[in-house]
């Protein structure tokens, strides 16, 4: 009899953590989904922006395909940026 009430007692220990563990699991993978949806979210805008960049970066390509001899006249200009940033940071240190 007593061996009958100890297994009584342990099978009931036993489903109560079942049913604590399982709760567990399903808040977790709860969770887990609206985490992976939010990253879904992002890396679809990380590529819709990646593609606006592609297609500028090609217009910028077409543009000075058609323009080349302006293509000094802008490389001048970012040298002088440049020239003026390292002048800055030169003063800086």
């Amino acid at each position: 009899m007593e061996t009958l009430i100890q297994a009584d007692i342990f099978f009931f220990i036993t489903s109560i953590t079942v049913i604590i563990i399982g709760f567990f699991v399903a808040a977790g993978l709860f969770y887990t989904v609206r985490i992976l949806r939010d990253v879904k979210h992002i890396s679809s805008k990380v590529r819709e922006e990646g593609d606006k960049i592609v297609d500028d970066v090609d217009e910028l390509r077409e543009d000075f395909k058609k323009e080349g001899t302006r293509l000094t006249g802008v490389l001048s200009v970012f040298a002088k940026l440049l020239a003026r940033k390292a002048k800055k940071f030169k003063k800086k240190k």
